[in-house]
């Protein structure tokens, strides 16, 4: 697929959006905010004219007038104040109470979406990174549309003041038209170019985080890598900065000489009206809205930029992910089946990942029959991952299909198909929780049950790492927490394969390099025991799947898959293969004899 085939939605269709999603964060606060917001308009405007009828009663010695010019003048001050004040906390509370809505709600949306293809496609990562980041700005769309409401409001009644004056007045407001116009053009320009520059500043932030990451810092410091780091960095930002600050440069000219324009018009008007036959209180009153008119047309200007940068940046991407999310829901139509039968069929599978022209898997036949222990075995980069991807429905394979007795896989809904999976994976994840929490998130349901956790850590041998810690199952993952324990990499292997054992029968068991962090001897020891359990649950028709690139380690599998070159080039029990001596019998003697090797010499 290109990246075309989920082309970004409408802006107004995601304003829409956007604006319902905030209606349902808090709408009595938004009603609040509309009221003050746009009814502090009225104050604003009529000061101008309290200034303008002070200034008359001053000059005609009329001392009432003056007294209540006045005091019409100090209230309408006071409630312009009192509304914006509350206009400012309203918009404050919205906006913290929605930004907490609106990033919890982009999370369950990307968390939601049962592929990883956004989270690894370059263009869809670049409009998931600057939806992250300006997901909070979504809580401020309908500040910033009160806002503009407001500022149309007093540029119309300041126009119609102006009028009073003179009718040719009004025309003032045709000269801000260039100005809205290279406005709405500079915002849509800069961020479609942002857009296209995002890789770069993705970048900048990787290397951000290699520098100041632990995990990365001590491979840096003995590698002496770190200022290349620091330059990596530099030159990615240096980047972004010179191509974004060029279109930034020729946009702002423009800006220029379109407020330039308007700026020309007003002096003029101002020249006009003094030395005609305006009175000192018209003066005022030109001087006053006139400077007032500039200001909000500023402000028109400056909401309407802000309301762009939400909807590309921010609302039409959060349209986007929806649909996505939506798209990826609607290709399952069938349950998850509560046993299997036969076995797991692969049919001509082929798979390439987005934005990559070479096939990882191409045309894979493969069948898993129920009960059996199976290992799949290849070199790095062999396609094994890849694999267990698609067996989990990470993603669809381009061509052909997988079976479940007889049912494609792909009509089968995600959620409901990892609901019967359990397992381990190579690039398993570091949960940071109280032990028992990290292990017990292999099945939610049942995370607090002890006699879950207990068996799931039986299962994954870790009993010897529970009792090494001084709490035990209740010991703070994570030296980053108050009192918590840094584990080693191959004790972070144990928890996630401890997780993995959590749900009592899968249908099928995926094992992904479960013991990379190891050695080969204690993988092979690892495997055994692993067989056994999976050989005890037959009758459950439970399928066990084993991958590992240690061709010494799966001997006691029933069946030994070997991937070479993203293709199936021999399939078998241990024996089997190794009378064929093929590619499995060669490879598996290089490591056997290099193990024994590396044992004399200890």
């Amino acid at each position: 697929m290109s990246s075309e085939d989920h082309p970004l939605p409408s802006s107004w269709r995601a304003l829409a959006r956007t604006l319902r999603l905030g209606w349902s964060a808090s709408p009595g606060l938004i009603a609040v905010a509309f009221a003050t917001t746009v009814g502090a308009a009225l104050p604003d405007v009529l000061i101008a004219v309290a200034l303008a009828w002070l200034t008359d009663a001053v000059i005609s010695g009329a001392g009432v007038e003056m007294v209540v010019a006045a005091v019409v003048l100090g209230v309408l001050a006071a409630l312009s104040w009192l509304l914006r004040v509350v206009s400012e906390r309203a918009d404050r509370r919205f906006a913290d109470r929605t930004a907490v809505f609106m990033e919890a709600h982009v999370v369950r949306l990307q968390s939601g979406i049962p592929s990883l293809e956004h989270h690894e496609r370059p263009a869809y990562v670049d409009r998931a990174q600057l939806l992250r980041d300006h997901a909070d700005t979504l809580s401020e769309v309908y500040q910033y549309l009160f806002q503009a409401v407001g500022a149309v409001l007093r540029l119309g009644l300041t126009t119609a003041l102006l009028m009073t004056i003179h009718p040719l007045l009004g025309l003032l407001c045709l000269f801000a038209v260039p100005t809205a116009l290279v406005s709405h053009w500079r915002g849509g320009s800069e961020h479609a170019l942002e857009e296209r520059v995002g890789h770069h500043e993705r970048l900048a932030r990787h290397f951000f985080l290699l520098g100041t990451k632990a995990s990365p810092g001590r491979e840096l410091r003995v590698s002496r890598a770190r200022e290349r780091v620091r330059e990596g960095r530099h030159r990615a930002w240096a980047v972004r900065h010179r191509i974004m600050s060029r279109a930034r440069w020729v946009t702002a000219v423009w800006q220029a000489a379109a407020l330039t324009v308007f700026a020309g018009a007003f002096v003029g008007s101002l020249v006009w009206v003094s030395l005609g036959t305006g009175s000192a209180a018209q003066v005022v009153l030109l001087l006053t809205a006139g400077s007032r008119l500039a200001q909000y047309i500023g402000n028109i200007l400056g909401q309407v930029h802000f309301l762009r940068t939400i909807w590309l940046e921010g609302g039409r991407r959060l349209l986007w992910l929806e649909e996505l999310a939506a798209a990826a829901e609607r290709r399952s139509v069938t349950p998850a089946p509560d046993r299997v039968g036969a076995g797991i069929t692969l049919e001509q599978v082929s798979f390439r990942y987005p934005g990559t022209d070479r096939r990882v898997l191409d045309e894979v036949s493969l069948h898993l029959p129920a009960g059996a222990v199976v290992a799949v075995v290849g070199e790095n980069g062999a396609g094994k991952s890849t694999l267990v991807k698609l067996l989990t429905k990470m993603y669809e394979p381009d061509t052909g299909r997988i079976l479940v007795d007889g049912r494609p896989l792909a009509e089968i809904p995600a959620d409901a198909w990892r609901t019967r999976l359990s397992g381990a994976f190579q690039d398993f994840a570091r949960f940071e929780y109280p032990l028992r929490l990290s292990i017990g998130l292999g099945d939610l349901p049942r995370a607090e049950e002890e006699g879950a956790v207990e068996r799931a850590v039986e299962r994954a041998d870790a009993r010897i790492l529970v009792e090494r810690l001084r709490q035990g199952l209740d010991t703070q993952l994570g030296n980053t927490w108050a009192q918590g324990v840094e584990l080693s990499e191959g004790q972070w292997q144990k928890v996630a394969l401890a997780r993995g054992y959590m749900r009592d029968h899968p249908l099928l068991l995926l094992l992904d390099e479960p013991a990379s962090a190891l050695d080969a001897e204690t993988e092979h020891l690892l495997f055994e025991r692993y067989a056994e359990r999976a050989r005890a649950l037959r009758g459950r028709d439970h399928i066990t799947l084993l991958v590992s690139h240690r061709f010494s380690t799966v001997r006691m599998a029933d069946l030994i898959v070997v991937l070479d070159g993203a293709r199936v080039i021999e399939q078998g029990a241990h024996d089997d293969l190794m009378r064929l001596d093929g590619r499995y019998a060669e490879l598996y003697g290089i490591q056997a004899r290099a193990y024994r090797v590396r044992n004399a010499g200890e």
